[in-house]
């Protein structure tokens, strides 16, 4: 037996998703590229795809640790000042701007129970925020500044 040609009349483009191609259609594949839709690439499993790129890493940083960090957070408590009474609408951001009346804050965030914290640079200045900043209207409200105290695991 010998295989039989037969014409299809197909409009491009055409999708076939498994079997036998018309001749016509294959060579005019194989003159695109070759590859499907994305060009010339060879198959390869997933565990030998490299996730890391040009940089050898698994993130941008160009290292194996966690990333770039937290911005300005610090691990010094007296650079860090708890604040409490802040009002609902305030945003971080507005913590922010009404903290850096007396110093540059590196770091602000509001958590659950209207409190916040932010941080400075020196201890110096998170010392001055607690003393001047304390009783101030942020928004509608009078906010409290202390200072900061880690929450002991139990």
């Amino acid at each position: 037996l010998k295989p039989q040609r037969f014409w299809i009349a197909v409009a491009p483009p055409v999708t076939f998703t498994m079997g036998w191609l018309p001749d016509w259609l294959w060579r005019q594949q194989q003159q695109k590229g070759g590859a499907g839709k994305g060009g010339k690439s060879t198959w390869q499993p997933q565990w030998q795809k490299q996730p890391w790129g040009k940089g050898g890493s698994w993130g941008k940083g160009g290292s194996w640790g966690k990333g770039k960090g937290k911005g300005g957070l610090t691990r010094d408590p007296s650079k860090k000042v708890w604040i409490g009474n802040i009002p609902d609408e305030a945003t971080w951001k507005d913590l922010q701007t009404h903290m850096n009346q007396v110093g540059t804050t590196t770091w602000a965030q509001i958590f659950k129970g209207n409190t916040g914290a932010v941080a400075y640079k020196t201890a110096e200045e998170a010392a001055t925020a607690i003393a001047t900043m304390n009783g101030t209207l942020l928004g509608n409200s009078a906010i409290v500044c202390d200072t900061w105290e880690k929450k002991e695991q139990q």
